[in-house]
């Protein structure tokens, strides 16, 4: 009876043993099915965060409201990360572009800034301009003139065509019926030649890239020396504001 014990305590031990092998085997396997589930799941955020960098571009934007004419000075933008697909064409993407540049159009903060509200200090304005403001009739100002507007200034006289005064010049300031241009004397001499002939209204340009319109105005006095034989001289050059050479 003795030797039956002992035999039934030795396949008990080993059944023991077993269990315990297998417990640590099953452990072992475990524990390596989580790594590899980490390491899976640390992979897809890893995956998860490069497409979302990816599918972002930087892009500078106003981090003020910022008036047509101002120097584009890099403090008052900003670089921010947004969705390639709600990045407006031909939107800045660096800093570096604003060197040496000027606003063109009125940028609102948290608006972001193309490369076509950008110009060349020197497009702005000429050495001999000044600040020069005239108030128009409410009907001869079109509702979508704003600050940074493109215009032609024209002349309205009753049975006579609409001659040009003043050419493909920017709207500086804007209150109520007052506006405000950087122009050069003889575009301030025109101006007020033409204010007392006539009725002056604006003509808008749909973008910058259109040509220059001519200038066709001569003042009364300078078409009486054109009769006598003097010609009167009318041109001038104004910015180019196209960005063209």
């Amino acid at each position: 009876m003795s030797y039956v014990r002992q035999t039934r305590l030795g396949i008990g031990s080993r059944i023991f043993i077993y269990v315990i092998i297998a417990l640590v085997i099953a452990l072992s396997a475990a524990t390596g099915v989580l790594l590899l589930s980490g390491n899976k799941s640390k992979d897809t955020k890893n995956d998860i965060k490069a497409s979302i960098d990816i599918d972002k571009k930087n892009v500078v934007r106003g981090c003020r409201n910022i008036q047509a004419g101002e120097i584009a000075d890099i403090s008052k933008f900003e670089v921010v990360a947004m969705p390639i697909e709600l990045v407006p064409p031909g939107a800045v993407e660096s800093m570096q572009l604003l060197k040496n540049k000027r606003v063109s159009n009125v940028i609102s903060e948290k608006e972001i800034l193309l490369q076509s509200d950008l110009v060349e200090n020197g497009d702005w304005y000429e050495e001999g301009d000044r600040l020069m403001e005239h108030t128009f009739q409410v009907e001869a100002i079109p509702l979508t003139v704003v600050v940074g507007s493109i215009v032609d200034i024209k002349l309205f006289r009753p049975g006579s065509p609409d001659n040009v005064v003043v050419a493909k010049t920017v709207v500086i300031g804007k209150m109520d019926k007052t506006l405000s241009f950087y122009l050069n004397e003889i575009e301030q001499e025109y101006i007020k030649e033409a204010n007392v002939e006539g009725q002056l209204f604006l003509v808008q340009y749909l973008d910058k890239s259109q040509p220059e319109g001519v200038v066709t105005y001569l003042p009364t006095y300078n078409q009486r020396s054109k009769t006598s034989g003097l010609q009167g001289d009318s041109s001038f050059e104004k910015p180019n504001l196209s960005g063209g050479n």
